[in-house]
Parts: C-alpha cells; structure tokens; sequence
C-alpha cells in the first residue's frame, strides 16, 4: 500500500513537470521562410522590425543586424538585373533590395529586412515563442495572430489599446501562445494601416496527423497577397477621407488641376460598390509589376512543382482593400481548406476569391505540359459596368508564375514570352468560382458560385463544441455594417464610430483608471442623433450560446474578422437583385429596421440600427457538426451572415471589417466576454514599456481554469528539470499518509530523475531529426536557464 502511494505521488509530480526543449529557429534578413523542428516543445523566433526604402540594398552590422542609415539604391536594367546608382557591387554584407511592384520608391516596414515578413512554420499546440523588436523612429507597433484563439491568453491577440500598451520606438515584446488551431494563418501589424506597409506575414500551423495525398511545403507554396499603394498607407487613407474624394491621375504630392476627373468607385458585377480607393498595384510574396513596367524590369514570384505530383498551396489575403479572384492558367483546382479548418473538397475551381482576412486552400495536380510557363493570376473583381454584358475585367491584375522542374527558373526577360491564357468559361463548360461576395454572376458571364455557406466541414466538429441552435437567454446580435443613400456617415456598427480607448482593456490595472462610463457607446435604443464617436462594445456572459447577425445594408461587401474564435457560419442572406443586370438593388427581405416594419427593401437614407427578424420571415438557423468554420466572413451587400459561438472564452475580443478604410474610420466593436472571469494579465504588463516574461509563467497562466476561484501558483524548478509544483499539492501528499511527511522530501528528486531521463531520451529522438542542418540552436528550458546546449549536434 505505502509502495502504491509512493508510486502514485511520484507519477502525480511527474506529470506536473514541464521539461522543454526548445528550438531557437534561425530566422534573418537571408530566410524567407523559418520553419521550427516538430519534435520541439516550444519554438522561438526573433523578428526585427524596421523601416526601409524599396530599391535599396543596406550594409550589414558585426552582429549581422540591418544597418538603416547604410542604403544604397538600386534599379532593375534592361538585362534585368540589379544594379546600383554608382555602379559598384553589393553583394555579400549587404540585405536584397525590395523590387516591390518595379515602379514604387517609397518607405516600407520591413520584418527581419523582407516584405512580407518571413512566413513561421510551427506544429499544431506547440508553444510559440515571438520576440518582436520595434526599430521605426517615431511609430508604436503591435503584431496580431490573426485567426489563433488565444485561450486564456488574450493580452497576447496584439491589438493595441485593447489587448496591449503598444510597442514604442526601440522597445521589445515578447509574444508567447499556444499554436492552434492549425491551418494557414497570418500575422500582422495592428495600428494605422502598417500591414498594408508590409508588416505582415504568414504563419502556418502544420496538422499533427498531415495528409499524404499531396505534397504540402508552405515554404514553396504559400501565396501571400497584398494590394500596393504609391503612399504610406495612412497617406492613402487621409487622402482618401479627409475631403472623401481623389483626383486620378496625377503625380503623387502634386496638387491636382481642375481639369482632373474626381476619382469614382470601381463596381463589382453586381453593381456594387468596390474600390473607394483607386487600385495601384499588386504584390504576391512581395513582388509584382505596375502596368506602366514592362515584364523585363520588374520580378515576380515563381512556383515549382514536378510533373505528376500534387501539391497544397496556401492562400494569405493579407490585402488592405481589394479583393482578388485567383486562377492558375490551364490547371483546375480543388478547394480544401478556408480559415484553417479542412471542407469537404470542391473540384473542378477555376477561381477562389479572397477578400483580406481570408485564407483559402486549393490542391494543384501537375498534369500540364512541363515545358511551358503558367501564370498564376490575381485579379480584382472590378469591371466596367459601362459597356454590355457580361461587363469585362478591369484589367487590375497581379501575377507570378508557375513552372516544372524539366524547366529553369524564369528570368525578368522570360516573362513576356508566356503565353498561357485565363480559364475559358462558355456555356457548355461554365467556370467555377469559390466566395462569390454576392448570389451569383448574371448568366452571361457563364460562371457557376460555390458560396461560402455551400461549405461543409471534412472533420466534423465534436459535438460538445457546439453551439447550440438558439441562443442562450436572448444574446442574439444584430450588427448593422454598412449604410447607403445620402448619409455622410463615417463608417460604424449600427451607427457607432469605434475609438479606442486611451489604455489597454485587456489590462486590469490599466482598464480600472480609464472612465467607462464616459467612454462607452450608449446602449439600445439608439441615442447618438447622426452617429457618435465612442468605445462600442457588448458584454457578454460566458459558457453561452451567442449569435451574431452581421447585416450590410450598404452598398459595399465587408469581410468581417472576429479575434480570438472560430465562428460557425450558420447562413448567409442575400440583398434583392434586378433582373436585367442582376445588380443588388435592395436589401434581404427577411430584415427589418422599423418596429411596424413599414420600411420598405430599397436602399435608403434610413440610419438603420435597430434591426430584427421580419415577423414570419426568420430563416432556418440551425448548427450541425458539419457546419463551416471560420474567423473572417464576408457580408453580402444589402445582405447578411448568421454566426454563433460559445462564449468560453473570456477576454476582450475585437471584431471589425478588415477592409482598412472601413476599419481605421471605425466599422469595429469589443466584445467583452466574461471580464469577471478573465484571465490576469501577466505582471510585466501592468505598465507600458518593454516586456518580457518566461515559459513558466507563460505556462501558468496557460491553466488559468475560469469556471475555479483559486488558480494554481508555479513555484521555482529544481536545478536540473523544470518541475512544477504548489503548495497545495505538497499538502494533497502529505494526506496520503504519514509517510507522505518522508515522502515530500524523496519524490521531488525522484521525479526529476525520472523526468530528466524523459527529456534525454526525448533531446535523442530530437537529435536524430535535427542532424541534417547544423545551424539548429537547441536547448532545455528550466525556468529560463540553459542546461543543455546544442549548437554543434553533440551533448555537453
């Protein structure tokens, strides 16, 4: 009986300890992608963030950082390569220049001296470790991971003023979470439009159990897109606002002659409303070409595959405003995933339209010619309403190319050659578009839409996940996106212009000094007159079934972004359509904003914002475990989305538009969930300014258990293992018997003992996997000491 106890104590505080193997994965200015090894417990990253030129190349520091203040600037010549203004060579010691679209010279954020940032490759729940360094002068940053969920740690979501103080000029951040769940995600910068400047990149997390129908390498394969601009991208904005209206075309800073024609908004084929912004340009992976370059002065992106081989490629819609329609010349695609969760796959695609927020993913078989060239197009979804159906493309476009192994690599000069054309789409042989942002396309243009609420899961969800049908005790949403007509009304949700607080929500100590009740929106019925600037936000119970009504009674689609969960998308309504064009010419019927309901479906000047079900018009609402999944949603224009989640987790979640103009002018709202039983913020961040903290503390508050009043403490580890244990459950030993008083002192060294042998045999199977590629830095964690070091593959 005693040996049983003791047995039992031991596994008890075996299981308590935490030993870490860690992989400090090597990540600069000369890696595009970084990928961590799987066999790791926690993978650490470095990300240096600075603002450069385009064009330039700048001279490395001793200890190999940027030096920002040592550019020079390079062109693209008629040969097609890079040279530098004074014809001398920089190459080694030197970062590549940023080609950009071939034309625009201008100031950009870089992540470790790359647009994108590098794309950080991790497994599914493993421990993530971001030490984000903030080198601008004179601009604060913040880093969001868009899509992650965040359990019980919110304050590490990356939204400044809501889940963190930002990060000042010279300061550092340490980001620390939990990877799940896993899928294509991105990550990106969250204050004044700086995405949209490059501080972005893509963040995979890889299945536990990956498919092996297809090759899937996201270093080789993920597609990050971006629409590019001449300005800083809050330059663009205030243009663009401050007197709601821009004169195109003319020189960037020139003030425009009366003979230029205001710039109106570019209209989608459903007559609605697109870019308020004109477009520019386009980037994939942070190359592309303006049209005012010809092919052999610019770069573009490439893609290689071997014939006969399938491969799973990933979608970044990291875009700012535009959304693009993507196709692979003479190859047909199958859609697979969106928002990281697998769907039941759609053949047979030739388009899948993104909108910003979105990730998709498509499988490409490798069964065309081999000796040829293929572009891979992202194309806007403007067109020329003026001429006849079907009304045709713009034109706005961005390309990179796709090539087999049989052939090399293609150069600048190559690319005016490829003569590979669009998807042919007839009658006999329509084509096929996945996330048609309205019903469907007018017959003319012969192309069928997979809508985003056709989707169905391929891994069903567990039923104790899910939402249930109706919502908990009334928590039912309805949130109003858009308005048309006359209104000159910035945008907001159901008539309220998000601004954000002056210190961090997420913050206890900071939230407690800031005046609520001064600062809040007023709540229903609607009180502002013509709208009012305020802190919107929703309080919300936890453990609840919630649903969420995104209307858009306006006449421009939105892509709604909700933080910290994965939403189920129940339905999605759409607006009422003519029938000549099929253009959008009111909204869902099933939507009313008057109490009688006397109000009729046209657009109008009406300030709709307290919307309800039209009696006897309620549709079908209905979550099964095949439902699909997301975080970012588009809205139809005059139409609406229906999700539900369950309210466990509690934090303060934003959710807004990601169209930046419509975001930074205020479409966006707080959900606080359950703020009595939020998480604490870790220590370090009670006051702005550098923070940092460490894996123990980190995984403390990762057992933070919200339904419980008392939360386990981490006390200090031995000196060989990380072993984790509190004084309560030295007291649960200590009850087992009296001998547990021996036993106290026995089996903390035990348990080390045996989880130090656990970690040796675990740093041999790491070792093993990691041989190949000697630049692998590994070490143990033990409350942030190193104990074991590996940086030449042999034990010390």
């Amino acid at each position: 009986m005693l040996l049983l106890l003791f047995l039992l104590s031991g596994a008890y505080l075996i299981g308590l300890s935490r030993p870490q193997v860690i992989h400090q994965v090597p990540c600069d200015y000369t890696t595009s992608s970084c990928r961590c090894n799987q066999a790791a417990d926690a993978c650490e990253f470095n990300l240096q963030v600075f603002y450069l030129q385009t064009f330039t190349k700048y001279s490395l520091k001793a200890d190999g950082s940027i030096n920002p203040v040592d550019g020079y600037v390079h062109y693209i010549n008629e040969s097609g390569r890079l040279s530098s203004y004074d014809g001398k060579v920089y190459g080694a010691g030197y970062t590549e220049a940023a080609t950009v679209d071939g034309k625009t010279y201008r100031p950009f954020i870089a992540i470790n001296g790359r647009i994108p940032g590098p794309t950080l490759i991790v497994r599914e729940n493993q421990t993530v470790v971001v030490n984000v360094t903030n080198n601008i002068r004179g601009q604060s940053i913040t880093i969001h991971w868009h899509g992650q969920l965040q359990r019980n740690t919110p304050w590490m979501d990356g939204v400044g003023f809501i889940s963190q103080c930002p990060i000042a000029t010279g300061g550092s951040f340490r980001y620390i979470f939990k990877a799940e769940p896993s899928g294509t995600f991105f990550y990106h910068g969250h204050i004044d439009g700086q995405r949209g400047d490059g501080l972005q990149g893509a963040l995979i997390v890889l299945e536990k159990e990956p498919e092996t129908t297809y090759s899937d390498i996201p270093e080789q394969h993920t597609i990050n897109l971006l629409d590019w601009w001449p300005l800083p991208f809050i330059d663009v904005f205030t243009l663009q606002r401050s007197a709601q209206e821009v004169y195109y075309p003319s020189s960037v800073g020139d003030l425009p002659t009366p003979d230029r024609d205001k710039y109106t908004a570019s209209m989608l084929a459903d007559g609605t409303d697109h870019g308020i912004i004109p477009y520019y340009s386009g980037l994939i992976n942070g190359q592309g070409r303006h049209r005012d370059i010809p092919y052999s002065k610019t770069r573009l992106s490439t893609f290689r595959v071997d014939y006969g081989q399938s491969y799973r490629f990933r979608l970044v819609g990291a875009q700012m405003l535009y959304a693009y329609k993507i196709s692979v010349d003479k190859h047909k695609l199958s859609v697979i995933s969106t928002d990281g969760f697998f769907v039941q796959p759609v053949h047979a695609v030739d388009y899948v339209i993104v909108y910003p927020g979105e990730r998709y993913g498509f499988v490409l078989n490798a069964n065309q010619d081999p000796m040829q060239y293929y572009w891979i197009r992202a194309e806007t979804l403007e067109v020329n309403t003026t001429g006849e159906l079907p009304y045709s493309s713009l034109g706005n476009v961005v390309e990179a190319v796709l090539y087999y192994s049989n052939r090399t690599e293609p150069q600048s000069t190559d690319y005016a050659s490829i003569r590979s054309t669009r998807p042919s789409c007839t009658s006999s042989a329509p084509c096929v578009a996945v996330n048609c942002p309205f019903r469907s396309f007018h017959p003319s243009y012969n192309t069928t839409c997979i809508n985003v609420d056709s989707l169905r899961l391929l891994k069903p969800t567990s039923p104790s996940e899910l939402p249930s049908n109706d919502p908990t005790d009334g928590q039912e949403y309805f949130l109003n996106f858009g308005y048309s007509g006359a209104l000159e009304l910035p945008d907001n949700i159901n008539g309220r212009i998000f601004e954000l607080p002056q210190k961090p929500l997420q913050i206890e100590t900071q939230r407690s000094t800031l005046n609520l009740t001064k600062i809040l929106c007023p709540s229903q019925p609607y009180t502002c007159g013509d709208g009012c600037e305020c802190l919107h936000m929703l309080s919300i119970p936890y453990n609840s079934t919630v649903r969420f009504v995104l209307a858009n009674f306006g006449t421009e689609s939105h892509s709604i972004h909700m933080h910290g969960h994965s939403f189920f998308v129940v339905a999605v309504g759409y607006g009422s359509y003519d029938d000549t064009n099929n253009f959008v010419n009111g909204t869902n019927l099933s939507l009313s904003c008057s109490a009688d309901e006397t109000d009729a479906p046209e657009f109008s000047d009406q300030l709709c914002t307290t919307m309800h079900w039209r009696a006897g018009l309620t549709p079908s609402l209905k979550v099964t475990t095949s439902t699909l999944r997301k975080d970012t949603v588009v809205i139809p224009s005059g139409g609406y989305a229906v999700i539900q989640i369950v309210s466990a987790s509690p934090g303060f979640w934003f959710i807004h538009c990601h169209l930046e103009p419509h975001h930074m002018s205020g479409m966006a709202m707080v959900l606080n969930i359950a703020e009595e039983l939020q998480n604490p913020a870790p220590s370090g961040m009670t006051t702005c300014g550098d923070f940092t903290w460490s894996l123990a503390d980190f995984y403390q508050k990762l057992d933070f258990d919200p339904t419980k009043s008392s939360q386990p403490l981490t006390t200090t580890s031995s000196l060989y293992c990380a072993c984790i244990t509190t004084t309560a459950q030295l007291g649960l030993t200590i009850a087992f018997s009296i001998l547990g008083f021996v036993m106290l002192i026995l089996v903390p060294w035990v348990s080390c003992i045996v989880a130090c042998f656990r970690l040796r045999s675990k740093q041999k199977t790491y070792q093993a996997l990691v041989n190949y590629d000697a630049s692998y830095n590994l070490y143990v964690n033990d409350d942030e000491q190193q104990v074991v070091k590996k940086t030449d593959h042999t034990e010390k």
